[in-house]
């Protein structure tokens, strides 16, 4: 409730309203929430379809959150739009239309969110309430990766590395990595040092494969702790040593990758 109350002092004072009314959820939704419908405050609108969503200070309300959602998404309000577009793809307080859930998906994205861009990217690769398509994939994260959003930069680099939705170019991949690595995306990271370990779009270099695999590793990446496990086992990149093997095996193995744990 206090986080409703919160909310309609704050609309009230961007409509000008010189008073401050503390109303039961129910009041405020039948009386102060119409005041900031006719006013055309669309984030008051999507807020309040969050909270029926979410039932946070409010009865939860599958269809009340879609009509709220709704109302602000036709005001333009990108976040709400993008709700809006969930909601049609699961069915949630409408009647599940993957049409629909595309249409309002991509009038979100098309307003300039980077975040906003990549999950849309995001949808298109895994076919996650849409049909896959690997080029509007490739589209949406080329978006949001100029825009130097890190997870964007890091599935582009995917993409271009396996072929999907463009042909398969080792540079480019490696090219949007190191833009991802370089804000300290720790996938990214371990990414550049399997190029280096593969000779993929780069010289073979087990030495800057070492380097790269402990920047992902100290963020505690287990596939990159797994590398370096290897490596110090073998002595590649690194000079042997198989105390530093079994750390890093370890360290792998506590963060979850079996492989690691068969190693010890």
């Amino acid at each position: 409730m206090q986080k409703l109350n919160k909310l309609l002092i704050y609309n009230m004072m961007a409509v000008g309203l010189s008073c401050v009314l503390t109303l039961p959820a129910s009041a405020a939704d039948l009386s102060i929430v119409r005041i900031l419908v006719d006013k055309g405050i669309a984030t008051t609108q999507g807020t309040l379809g969050y909270m029926y969503r979410t039932g946070d200070g409010i009865n939860q309300d599958d269809i009340k959150a879609f009509k709220w959602t709704q109302e602000a998404a036709n005001r333009g309000h990108a976040f709400s739009q993008y709700t809006l577009g969930e909601m049609y793809s699961n069915g949630t307080g409408v009647r599940q239309n993957y049409a629909k859930a595309i249409e309002w998906y991509e009038k979100a994205a098309n307003q300039g969110n980077a975040e906003i861009q990549f999950n849309l990217g995001t949808f298109y690769q895994n076919g996650k309430g849409i049909p896959q398509d690997y080029e509007k994939a490739v589209q949406w994260y080329q978006k949001s990766a100029d825009k130097g959003f890190a997870p964007a930069q890091y599935n582009l680099a995917g993409m271009y590395d396996k072929g999907q939705g463009v042909s398969r170019d080792y540079a480019e991949a490696m090219k949007w990595l190191r833009k991802a690595a370089a804000q300290g995306d720790s996938g990214a990271q371990n990414n550049i040092g399997d190029m280096y370990e593969t000779g993929r779009g780069v010289k073979l270099d087990d030495t800057k494969a070492a380097e790269w695999y402990l920047k992902a590793a100290n963020q505690e990446v287990a596939l990159a702790q797994n590398s370096l496990g290897l490596m110090y086992f073998e002595g590649r990149g690194v000079e042997q040593d198989k105390v530093k093997s079994q750390e890093w095996y370890s360290k792998s193995c506590d963060n979850g990758y079996q492989p690691s744990c068969d190693e010890l």
